[in-house]
């Protein structure tokens, strides 16, 4: 307690040592105050600070601060401005854009256009960065193939659907015309181009047909190419009439087949009148005609149709002769095929036999078939090196010979691989 005491006076006398009226501030304000004030400066002491906002339109008042230094500056105050169509109240008169009455009217009619009819719809006047402009406005445009009425005529796709096309391709890249592969057409169809591809080729699995099925650029890749010389020796005694009309038919359609482009055809027409005494083989051979080209061939067997004859007909000489003595010209190196067709058994004259036949044939080089009736069937049998696949039975349906004779054709491409 004496302590006290005795320091109160040291503390009091050291006060009033640093009291100078000189140095004393008169503060104007208690240091953080707001105020609000407006744009010109002017002061609103009794507004509540948090009324600074309660202004028309873009309007507001600012606030002052109170610093040790005094009030500060308006800050955040905003008056009247001149109005623009910007969407606001510029001028802070609580009407906003009234000097722009465009506003919201419909705007954008085109001429000799029905709006309300497919596309067609006006636009309306709106306000932005102070410009006027047609917000919304649809009008008439050349028809498309989209479904819609483009050009607001009352008709959707008229002149397009099923008329307008865009090339279309679904094959692997770089195949498109290659070879056989062409590209096709989508149609307008339902209001889009996504029908399927009309008209287009794809890649195909590679036939002997000299074309590039597979479109890699290579023709017949895998096949025997060397080309084909084949001699149909035809029985035309009266009795197999139907079995060669329906040869003929059924062979047409595969002389316009790519898979003949390599081929040429030669003719014998077999059979004579007579008791069967012996004779030189030409009398035997009612026609012989050199190879032409497939497409020359229909005319060559429709003359042959055209013999009758009955009597003896050496099936197995007539082979003979053709691979030995009748003047056929054929190539070197392409494969030489006869294919016989008869409603007899294996008939000579000369005393061969279809081992005879098959050995020179081999030896030759000779592919051989044969059509004959079932009950002479198998007499052809050694004729064709024993070979089932090589006999085949006439037929009377073209569409049958048809399928006959193209596997045939097709084996050939094949060559020795198959």
């Amino acid at each position: 307690m004496k302590r006290l005491v005795l320091l109160l006076p040291l503390i009091l006398t050291s006060c009033s040592a640093c009291i100078d009226d000189e140095k004393l501030i008169r503060l104007e304000c208690v240091p953080g105050e707001k105020l609000v004030c407006d744009e010109l400066g002017q002061d609103f002491p009794a507004a509540d600070p948090i009324d600074v906002a309660k202004r028309a339109g873009q309007c507001s008042y600012g606030l002052r601060t109170c610093t040790t230094s005094g009030w500060s500056e308006c800050v955040g105050a905003r008056g009247p401005a001149e109005e623009i169509c910007d969407g606001i109240d510029n001028d802070c008169d609580v009407a906003i854009d009234e000097t722009y009455p465009e506003e919201h009217q419909l705007c954008g009619f085109i001429e000799g256009a029905d709006y309300g009819v497919g596309i067609c719809t006006p636009g309306v006047m709106k306000c932005d960065n102070g410009g006027v402009y047609c917000d919304g406005h649809t009008g008439p445009s050349d028809e498309i193939c989209d479904g819609l009425d483009n050009n607001c005529n009352g008709s959707i796709d008229e002149g397009i659907a099923n008329s307008t096309a865009i090339v279309c391709y679904e094959g692997p890249d770089g195949t498109m015309a290659v070879g056989e592969c062409r590209a096709g057409v989508r149609y307008c169809t339902d209001g889009g181009f996504d029908g399927p591809c009309d008209g287009q080729i794809l890649p195909a699995q590679e036939r002997c047909d000299n074309l590039d099925n597979d479109c890699d650029g290579e023709v017949d890749e895998g096949f025997d190419t060397r080309g084909v010389d084949l001699v149909f020796v035809l029985d035309i005694s009266g009795s197999f009439n139907e079995e060669i009309e329906s040869m003929i038919q059924g062979i047409a359609p595969l002389l316009d087949d790519p898979i003949t482009s390599t081929f040429r055809f030669g003719l014998v027409v077999v059979g004579t009148a007579g008791n069967g005494e012996r004779r030189p083989p030409y009398q035997y051979a009612r026609m012989v005609s050199d190879f032409v080209p497939a497409d020359e061939f229909l005319d060559i067997l429709e003359a042959g149709r055209m013999i009758q004859s009955s009597g003896v007909e050496p099936t197995i000489d007539t082979m003979f002769w053709s691979m030995t003595l009748y003047p056929f010209s054929w190539r070197s190196g392409a494969q030489k095929v006869i294919i016989t067709m008869t409603d007899e058994v294996a008939q000579t004259v000369l005393g061969k036999n279809c081992a005879e036949i098959s050995s020179i044939a081999q030896d030759e080089l000779f592919e051989l078939f044969v059509f004959a009736l079932q009950p002479h069937h198998n007499t052809f049998l050694a004729c064709v090196h024993g070979e089932q696949r090589r006999l085949f039975t006439p037929a009377v349906n073209s569409e049958t010979v048809f399928i006959q004779i193209r596997q045939i054709f097709e084996d050939l491409c094949i060559g020795d691989d198959r």
